[in-house]
Parts: C-alpha cells; sequence; structure tokens
C-alpha cells in the first residue's frame, strides 16, 4: 500500500483492533474525515438539507459506518435528520446482528427492512413529509468487506491505484426516474417522467405537475411514493484490495460539480500530504466550480432577457435569474484504507 500503510507494518489484527477504536472527536485515528458547505439558494430555509454521520466503536471491533443524507423540499433539513437519527439508532441496538452479516443477500436483508421502518415513520409524520424526503448513501465496512447501501442520487466512489493508473470505480448506481428499470416501475404504478417543467426530468403524477421528485428512490417524498418512487435501497459489494486507496461519498451537489474520475484524481494528488484536508478540499473545489458556472450563466440569462421583448416587470426577471442560480448543498466523507494486506 505504500504510503497508505502505517509504517510499523502493523498486521491485519493490530489495524483492526485499532480501528474499532475512537469517535466522533477523534476520527483522524481511523482516516476518515468529513466537510460540508451549504448552499445559496434563494429560500434561505432550503439550505444546508445535508445531514452527515459516521459511527465507529459503538458498533464494536472491525466495523465502521458512515453515510450521507441529502434533503428536499420545504422540511428536507428534517428529512435528513430523521433519517440519520433512526439509521443510526437501528445500526447501534443492532450491532450483535452486524458482526453476523457475512453475505451480501443478509446485507440486502437488513438494510430493505431498516429503510421500509424508516419509511413509515416518515409517514407516521405524512403532514410534514408530503413533498419532502432525503436520499441517503450509506457505507458499511466489516473487517475487509465493503458494502454501499444506496437510496437516490448521491454516490460512492472507490479511489484505487493499479499498475500505475488511477481508477475510479462508482459503488453506487444513481436513482435517476431516466433509468430504464425506474421509468417503467413509475409508469405501471400511476406516475410519469417528464421534464414538463422545464431542464431536469422528474416523477409526477400522471396528467399533474405534482410531486416533481427529480430522484426516483427516497425515504419520505409521500406523494412520489404513491406513484413508484420507492424506499428500498440498491446494495453493491465490494472486497477491500491492496490496490484500493479510500472511498468517498457525497451529495448530489458534490457530482453536479465533478465527475466521479476527476474526484478521485483529485483526492490521489493530494493525499500523500494532505490526507486530513481532501474532504474540506473536496466540498470547497466544487463549491467554487458552482460559482464559476453561475457567472457564465448569469450573464447568459440577463442577455436572453434583456434581448426578447415581454412584459415582466424588472424585479420579476431578477427573481426568474436567481431561482436559476441556486447552489446546492455540499457534503463529503471521505475514508482512506489503513491495511497491511
Amino acid at each position: 500500500m505504500g504510503s497508505l500503510c502505517d509504517k510499523s507494518k502493523k498486521s491485519k489484527k493490530q489495524v483492526a483492533a485499532e480501528e474499532g477504536v475512537g469517535d466522533k472527536e477523534d476520527l483522524s485515528s481511523l482516516w476518515i474525515y468529513e466537510a460540508n458547505i451549504p448552499g445559496k439558494k434563494k429560500k434561505m430555509d432550503m439550505t444546508n438539507q445535508d445531514s452527515s454521520d459516521i459511527i465507529t466503536k459503538e458498533l464494536g471491533e472491525n466495523i465502521k459506518f458512515f453515510a450521507v443524507y441529502d434533503g428536499h423540499g420545504t422540511k428536507g433539513k428534517e428529512a435528513s435528520l430523521l433519517a440519520r437519527y433512526e439509521v443510526r439508532k437501528k445500526l447501534i441496538s443492532d450491532k450483535s446482528k452486524l458482526v453476523k452479516l457475512q453475505r451480501k443477500d443478509q446485507v440486502e436483508k437488513y438494510f430493505k427492512d431498516t429503510f421500509k421502518y424508516i419509511q413509515k415513520k416518515f409517514e407516521s409524520r405524512s403532514s410534514d413529509y408530503e413533498l419532502s424526503g432525503s436520499c441517503a448513501v450509506c457505507i458499511l465496512i466489516i473487517e475487509f468487506k465493503m458494502y454501499c447501501i444506496n437510496l437516490g442520487d448521491s454516490r460512492a466512489v472507490l479511489g484505487a491505484k493499479k499498475m500505475g493508473k488511477k481508477i475510479a470505480l462508482e459503488m453506487s448506481i444513481d436513482h435517476k426516474p431516466t433509468r430504464d428499470d425506474e421509468t417503467k416501475r413509475i409508469n405501471e404504478r400511476g406516475g410519469e417522467v417528464s421534464d414538463k417543467l422545464g431542464g431536469t426530468f422528474r416523477v409526477f403524477k400522471k396528467n399533474d405537475e405534482a410531486p416533481g421528485l427529480a430522484v426516483s428512490r427516497s425515504v419520505g417524498d409521500l406523494v412520489a411514493h404513491e406513484c413508484g418512487v420507492i424506499s428500498e435501497p440498491e446494495i453493491i459489494e465490494k472486497e477491500i484490495e491492496p490496490e484500493d486507496l479510500f472511498v468517498v461519498i457525497g451529495s448530489d451537489g458534490v457530482w453536479d460539480a465533478m465527475s466521479s474520475a476527476e474526484i478521485v484524481g483529485f483526492i490521489i494528488d493530494k493525499m500523500e500530504t494532505k490526507r486530513e484536508l481532501c474532504a474540506k478540499m473536496v466540498t470547497e473545489e466544487c463549491r467554487n466550480r458552482w460559482e464559476i458556472l453561475n457567472l457564465y450563466k448569469q450573464r447568459s440569462l440577463v442577455e436572453l432577457y434583456t434581448s426578447k421583448d415581454n412584459s415582466e416587470s424588472a424585479s420579476k426577471q431578477k427573481e426568474n435569474i436567481q431561482n436559476m442560480l441556486d447552489i446546492d448543498d455540499i457534503s463529503t466523507v471521505v475514508h482512506f484504507f489503513n491495511y497491511d494486506f
């Protein structure tokens, strides 16, 4: 592993024992780093709806869990916090069960049941979550097995180096309503996928302009769940190998600004000397790209509005432009592997 391994050449047992220790205040010893930058949105009460979580010592030795929850809608922050709270509570209460999860099908059943249970929690507060909910991307590591649990359009990516080449391996598949299998399910359950509101393809009830959800899986979003959106996560399994350097997870504010390959290259270039700053630097780079893109978009939109003959007031035109220049919340968790294979 080169510089990724401790120079003292610790055994698997020593490293695993150490990684079972630590807490939220001392995650650097586990080589786990997180960062968040709130977005810039016209509706300020809908800013910073992301929540992240890292659980280590509470789960016992050899097990780590970390996640990013990306809320949306007027109650998006509450939705991401509710998902975070319920997942954390369930994992810690089931820690004796987690060590017995030896196969992918066992992990799938556990997390499908978990998110089904969480969806019922949202349903019990139906008035708050008709049009609000949360995506989730989670990583569970048991010994040398890694599982990505994904629900929505946040993403997990593995960074590796093989034969001197940088490799980006996506550990999750975005749940966009335009994905063929997702579109099929939505159509069969009384929904439709359309860009009728302009730009992004969204989920609608047939012949309706609601709910307009841009993802095909989530927790909450009760109206969208009436027309094909589901709360069932997809799980991808990976054995951690000597060439694997790190895994990075992030809300869609990350991946809308940088591709999976760009993120991996960015982190590999900086990890030798600035490992502890990589999560922060990723979020800052993504934010800078959002800002630069918005400068170009603003100039183009102003030119568009001034060139066409319309009766909209200047204040209305300014509001329309501002609505198109929102910057999303950006959250990242990076975990560097520290195994002596």
